[in-house]
């Protein structure tokens, strides 16, 4: 029996990633060299403020995959990636 179905987003710069209430399952980022600060997942469809769904830090060039246990992180509002230069990132959710 089939579950619920995932979706993805992905983001080269900040923005909205989606724009409905959702679960964030699964993060992956991907850091080039001469990126530094942090990927945060903020619960809001416009902007880099609200309540902060997930923070990454971002200290060496690579990927990270994160997979997030349970249910996933309910985001009320839909999901905004505010993205250091020369990060990118992709979110699986529901």
């Amino acid at each position: 029996m089939a579950g619920n179905e995932v979706l993805s987003a992905h983001a080269h710069t900040s923005g909205a990633m989606v724009t409905r209430r959702c679960r964030m399952r699964g993060v992956v980022v991907n850091t080039a060299s001469g990126a530094t600060g942090n990927v945060v997942f903020y619960d809001n469809a416009s902007a880099a403020s609200g309540t902060v769904l997930l923070e990454v830090d971002e200290k060496s060039q690579g990927m990270g995959d994160i997979i997030i246990p349970g249910d996933g992180i309910l985001a009320k509002n839909g999901v905004y990636a505010s993205l250091p230069a020369n990060v990118t990132a992709t979110i699986f959710y529901e």
